[in-house]
C-alpha cells in the first residue's frame, strides 16, 4: 500500500510532468489520516485571513524557520525549507483592508464579491468548489512542498497553509555542514560577472555540485534568500523594507522566471549581509 506521501506526489506529478490531481477516494483517504491531503477549504473573507495569519505568525520564532531552512540543505527534506519564504512574506504585509479597485470583482457568486486581493495575495476559495477545484485546493500546496520547497511564497493563502503545517513539524537543529552549503551557495555571487542574474547563480550552483537538488529546487531556494532580504537589488529591497503589491513584482526580462525581488537582483547587487546574519545568526565570511 501506498503511502501518503507517495500519493501526495504521484497525484500531481508524473516522469511527463503535471497531471490533473484525479484521486481515488481510497488513496485521498489515506492520505488524508497520514496529514498530506486535505478537505477543500472552507471560504474565509480577506479580513479573516490576514487574521488568522497574524495568530499563527505570533506561534513562531524567527530562528525556527531559519533552522529549519538551513537542516533541509543537507538533508534535502523540502517541506522544512519552505517555511523561511512564507514567514518573511507574511510578517511583512501591512495592516490593509481588501481595496474594491485593486480585486477581482464576481457578481452574485460569492458571499464577498470580491475573490482576489491584488495587494496581499488572498484568494477567496468556492462556496460551490467543482470537483476539479476539489482536486486542488490546498492540495497541491502541499505537493508543492514536499516536491521543490514551495512556489507560492508570496500569495497569502499559500504562506498560511504553509505557515500551519509548519508548526505541526518537529522542531529540527541545522549543522555546520549545512551552514557551510549556504555559505558556499553565497559565495557563488563573487564568481558572477557584475551583470549576471539569478538564472546565472542558480545555473553555477549546480555546475558546482553544492547540494543534492535540481534546477527547480535551486531556484526556489535563490527565490527565498530574496523574499527575507538577503539577494536584493539595492533599488529593490525585500518585503520588510517596502512591501510591493502585485501589480509591482513582474520581472523587468521576459525570460526571467524568479519571483520578486530575486528578479530584480543581478550579481552586482552581491549580498545583504545585514539581513543574513538578521536570518540565520551567523556570519557569512
Amino acid at each position: 500500500m501506498e503511502n501518503g506521501r507517495n500519493i501526495l506526489l504521484k497525484t500531481y506529478w508524473s516522469s511527463n510532468g503535471w497531471k490533473d490531481g484525479t484521486i481515488s477516494k481510497e488513496n485521498f483517504e489515506i492520505a488524508k489520516n497520514e496529514g498530506f491531503m486535505f478537505d477543500y477549504p472552507d471560504f474565509t473573507t480577506h479580513d479573516e485571513t490576514i487574521d488568522k495569519l497574524h495568530q499563527i505568525l505570533s506561534k513562531i520564532h524567527p530562528e525556527k524557520v531559519a533552522n529549519a531552512f538551513l537542516y533541509s540543505l543537507s538533508t534535502r527534506k523540502l517541506e522544512y525549507r519552505s517555511a523561511l519564504g512564507s514567514f518573511y512574506y507574511a510578517k511583512a504585509i501591512p495592516d490593509h483592508r481588501l481595496n474594491e479597485n485593486l480585486s477581482i470583482f464576481v457578481p452574485h457568486s460569492h458571499p464577498t464579491a470580491h475573490t482576489h486581493c491584488y495587494f496581499c495575495g488572498w484568494r477567496a476559495w468556492k462556496t460551490d468548489p467543482s470537483e476539479y477545484d476539489k482536486n486542488w485546493g490546498i492540495n497541491v500546496f502541499n505537493f508543492e512542498r514536499y516536491k521543490w520547497g514551495g512556489v507560492r511564497h508570496t500569495s497569502l493563502d499559500y504562506a498560511l497553509f504553509d505557515l500551519e503545517q509548519f508548526i505541526t513539524l518537529p522542531e529540527v537543529t541545522p549543522t555546520d555542514k549545512d551552514k557551510e552549503i549556504l555559505k558556499s551557495i553565497l559565495k557563488c555571487v563573487d564568481e558572477l560577472a557584475p551583470h549576471n542574474k539569478a538564472g546565472k547563480l542558480r545555473d553555477f550552483i549546480i555546475s558546482k555540485k553544492i547540494l543534492n537538488g535540481n534546477k527547480t529546487e535551486v531556484s526556489i531556494i535563490l527565490d527565498i534568500l530574496g523574499i527575507c532580504g538577503i539577494l536584493v537589488s539595492k533599488d529593490y529591497p525585500s518585503y520588510e523594507d517596502c512591501f510591493v503589491d502585485e501589480h509591482l513584482r513582474e520581472p523587468v526580462e521576459m525570460k526571467n522566471d524568479f519571483s520578486y525581488p530575486v528578479n530584480r537582483w543581478s550579481s552586482s547587487d552581491q549580498i545583504n549581509e545585514l539581513k543574513f546574519e538578521k536570518v540565520f545568526k551567523y556570519r557569512i565570511d
